[in-house]
């Protein structure tokens, strides 16, 4: 579910069942042509897609964060994961097709998914069944 299809009335009612904050994070740099811009955009969308309609009842898909040059990642997506977790989300997960991503580990996001495209769609199967498990894994070491 994207955070514009969520009223205002009804936040209050669905916030202990939508837990869970989906922050795309497409990995721009800035040199990329319009092509390469809307390859990565269309790429991150349809990763995005892996984990929005499957778990549709529980994720939140906060708008995305595109560029990532001159910034202190980490520390910038602690920041934003404290937020996020303050505004009432029990759950934050980064979703990049940006790799490598391991460098954008912080203390506040509580799951970094990193999916390579270029496995997009041979893989896909694996590639959902990895997003599962690792979903799964966070929302039971919670409960």
């Amino acid at each position: 579910m994207k955070f514009s299809e969520i009223e205002q009335d009804q936040w209050s009612d669905l916030k202990p069942y939508l837990d869970t904050c989906l922050l795309p994070l497409t990995g721009l740099k800035g040199f990329e042509d319009p092509m390469q811009t809307t390859q990565a955009l269309e790429q991150l969308r349809d990763a995005l897609d892996l984990i929005e309609i499957p778990y549709k009842g529980r994720v939140v898909t906060y708008p995305a964060l595109h560029y990532v040059t001159g910034a202190d990642m980490p520390a910038q997506l602690d920041t934003i994961g404290l937020h996020l977790k303050r505004s009432g989300f029990r759950y934050v997960i980064v979703l990049t097709i940006h790799t490598p991503a391991e460098q954008w580990q912080a203390d506040q996001i509580d799951l970094l998914i990193t999916v390579d495209m270029s496995e997009w769609p041979e893989r896909a199967n694996d590639i959902k069944s990895r997003i599962s498990q690792q979903i799964q894994q966070l929302w039971q070491q919670g409960d």
